[in-house]
């Protein structure tokens, strides 16, 4: 009887979710969102972050070429491109962003979203999983945007509404899917986007966090994935997961690992993916 019940629960669950993805769909996979290749003649836009880069991409549209400065590779370590055209014309979160990338804050033709973003560096990989932190940014994308390109402002208007459309309805999506799961966070970078869609996260004090990073308190980490494993949470790790961290969670039973984005991937439907992962957990139990 209690398998019987448990069946039916998941067919009621899949059900509303299919139901309510249904209803999103439209909006998820609309064609006038989709990305088209910019024409021959579009002018080139170089991007430092990889995720600046398919934010832009999202916004321009086939208006413009974006190329990206850098990408990730597994373990979330950013791989920069040494080489830029003298002429290029770039796209940089702030002037620290920049000196990272080698470029120097009074170069011709270099353009800031900020002037200055007083964050952490271990605080600007969260930027891309923070929804309460993307709609600034892609705004101040847009005001850069439309100053190289001002015969294009509406139609960047209207991507930004696009996208903040987009944004609202995979949260929507993703509550959904991961209602009523409980997750051992142990995400470097993506904690945002796991807290904006559920209330059932649990993470680490910041002090016993540092030490686990530095490789102290690790008897207390194994018991915390233990019994977290117990419970029949999920265990939550990213690429930019602290080595020692991940080396302790990495096998998990129920774990769940965050890959970083590639640069030709969708905005929005690796930020989808996540949640997904987590749905897809749920049904090999």
């Amino acid at each position: 009887m209690k398998n019987f019940f448990r069946a039916g629960l998941r067919v009621f669950l899949f059900s509303l979710f299919f139901l309510s993805f249904s209803c999103l769909a439209p909006i998820l996979a609309s064609p006038t969102v989709a990305f088209s290749a910019p024409s021959k003649d579009a002018p080139a836009l170089y991007t430092t972050l990889p995720w600046m880069t398919n934010m832009a991409r999202f916004i321009v549209g086939s208006t413009m070429k974006i190329q990206p400065m850098s990408s990730w590779n597994d373990l979330g370590v950013l791989k920069i491109a040494k080489r830029l055209p003298k002429d290029a014309v770039i796209i940089a979160l702030d002037p620290k962003d920049a000196e990272k990338y080698g470029l120097a804050p009074d170069r011709e033709n270099i353009n800031f979203l900020y002037e200055n973003l007083p964050v952490s560096e271990a605080r600007r990989n969260t930027l891309q999983f923070d929804p309460s932190a993307l709609p600034f940014l892609s705004q101040r994308l847009l005001v850069v945007l439309s100053r190289l390109q001002p015969n294009n402002y509406s139609f960047y208007q209207r991507r930004l509404a696009e996208f903040q459309s987009r944004l609202e309805s995979t949260l929507e999506v993703g509550r959904i899917q991961i209602h009523g799961i409980k997750l051992l966070d142990l995400t470097e970078a993506a904690s945002p986007w796991l807290k904006a869609a559920s209330a059932e996260v649990v993470r680490p004090p910041a002090d016993l966090w540092d030490a686990w990073s530095n490789g102290d308190r690790l008897q207390e980490l194994a018991l915390a994935v233990g019994e977290a494993q117990r419970r029949g949470w999920w265990i939550v790790i990213d690429a930019w997961t602290p080595y020692r961290i991940r080396a302790h969670a990495i096998g998990a039973r129920n774990g769940v690992f965050i890959k970083p984005p590639q640069n030709e991937e969708d905005f929005f439907t690796y930020l989808h993916d996540i949640y997904l992962q987590m749905w897809n957990t749920v049904g090999r139990r």
